[in-house]
């Protein structure tokens, strides 16, 4: 494999790392600013059984600002519906040695010396296999659906 063969499958496989992986955009949170309040311990016993079910905090916005309180949006705890593709996943994780390997790469890299030979090409290949295969493990651990 000469050197414009060499440079070309880099950026192939670097194209397709990009290609599989998607930045996450972070929308700004609407500035909040607590207010504290001062109650006895028989005081926010009745609060809580009050607001049976919602917390303290929510019912006291229900209370104050009636139907026009912005309800806030509670994270979800979505479980993990297949324990076992999980642990395959970890497995796989601990297993290979994507760390090693992509230090290897970054260390050469950065110093010049990163000759893109069939050992690095093969490092890159086993590291883009098994990422995909983790991947791939935690999509079906999780349930959620490709596409």
């Amino acid at each position: 494999m000469n050197h414009a063969e060499n440079i070309k499958t880099a950026i192939d496989i670097k194209s397709a790392f990009r290609g599989k992986s998607q930045a996450v955009e972070k929308k700004p949170k609407p500035s909040q600013s607590p207010i504290t309040l001062r109650v006895t311990d028989e005081e926010r016993e009745r609060l809580k059984s009050m607001a049976a079910g919602m917390s303290v905090s929510a019912y006291v916005r229900k209370c104050i600002f009636s139907e026009n309180a912005t309800r806030r949006k509670r994270r979800s705890h979505m479980p993990v519906k297949d324990q076992e593709a999980m642990a395959r996943a970890l497995a796989l994780l601990g297993a290979s040695r994507i760390a090693n390997n992509l230090n290897q790469l970054a260390h050469k890299a950065n110093m010049g010396s990163l000759i893109m030979d069939d050992n690095a090409l093969a490092q890159i290949d086993e590291t883009y296999a098994h990422v995909r295969l983790m991947r791939d493990e935690l999509v079906s651990a999780l349930g959620l659906i490709e596409g």
